[in-house]
């Protein structure tokens, strides 16, 4: 039986307060409920053991993983093992989402080390119904940081569509991430809003399929902009992602793709993801 799927409605409350007069900082309080059904599927997947594909990923010396029968334990200090810029334009005090140049200030590189730990399956499964994406880690990278959904502070404003450059100083960088600046808890996550250039340049190859890059917090990898034989992958479900054949996963199975179009990253997840992973967004301090 094909698939089917109702698609993702925007909860409408959270709309009607961002396009009020209500202040910004409480539309982002009320957009911070997350973890909600999206859309309701009627077929259930094939269950895969992803334990091959995440090993042949090439993760950072940064990462630390223990594999279980059914589960395995990732660790990251959450800091990019790739060159950053030592600069960044940030947002100055009290702006929830730069609007304007005079929003914005040059400072240092805000990167800060965290704390990661996640207990991931081996045998991610698809749920009833999809789980959009709050603000905060829903995946992480090879390269030991976190992947965000497409959005910024407000959980509205895609980040990649909304960047600034000045004097070479740019508020995301050129492998498509930043870190949360002072203002915000925790401070100096640093995290992708879309495709990590600086990932997925030195390893995808003409005419092939991404290379696996990540896993989101359901377990699912997570994979480059490119699809079957180097194409666009599609289609693409709300999600961002599809069932296809990859060159870790022969049989095929159901993953991510970060793209060069909107929405960029992902907007929802559509595996089983364990209450622990389950991440708070990021607070703005008063």
């Amino acid at each position: 039986m094909p698939t089917q799927y109702i698609p993702c409605v925007k909860n409408k409350a959270i709309e009607e307060n961002m396009n009020s007069n209500i202040p910004k900082l409480l539309a982002v309080a009320i957009s911070a409920v997350i973890f909600a059904p999206c859309a309701v599927f009627a077929e259930t997947a094939p269950v895969i053991d992803t334990t091959a594909g995440i090993k042949s990923a090439q993760w950072g010396k940064n990462v630390t993983i223990t594999f279980g029968t059914d589960t395995f334990a990732l660790f990251s200090d959450g800091i990019p093992n790739h060159p950053r810029p030592t600069r960044y334009l940030l947002p100055k005090p009290g702006v929830v989402v730069p609007e304007l140049a005079a929003d914005l200030f040059v400072g240092d590189d805000p990167t800060m080390p965290q704390n990661y730990a996640f207990t991931l399956p081996l045998h991610p499964r698809k749920k009833a119904a999809a789980t959009p994406t709050g603000l905060g880690p829903i995946g992480i990278l090879v390269s030991g940081a976190a992947l965000f959904n497409p959005y910024e502070a407000d959980d509205h404003t895609i980040a990649l569509q909304h960047n600034f450059t000045f004097d070479g100083v740019s508020f995301v960088d050129a492998c498509n991430g930043h870190a949360t600046p002072a203002g915000f808890i925790p401070v100096g996550t640093y995290h992708y809003h879309g495709v990590p250039h600086c990932i997925t340049d030195p390893i995808d190859k003409p005419r092939e399929h991404s290379k696996i890059i990540g896993v989101a917090l359901d377990g699912f990898p997570i994979y480059g902009p490119h699809g079957k034989d180097g194409l666009n992958p599609a289609p693409l479900d709300e999600c961002n992602g599809h069932t296809e054949q990859t060159g870790e996963f022969a049989q095929g199975i159901y993953h991510y793709h970060l793209t060069e179009g909107s929405p960029y990253s992902i907007r929802c997840l559509m595996g089983e993801v364990p209450a622990s992973n389950i991440q708070h967004p990021p607070v703005i301090k008063n």
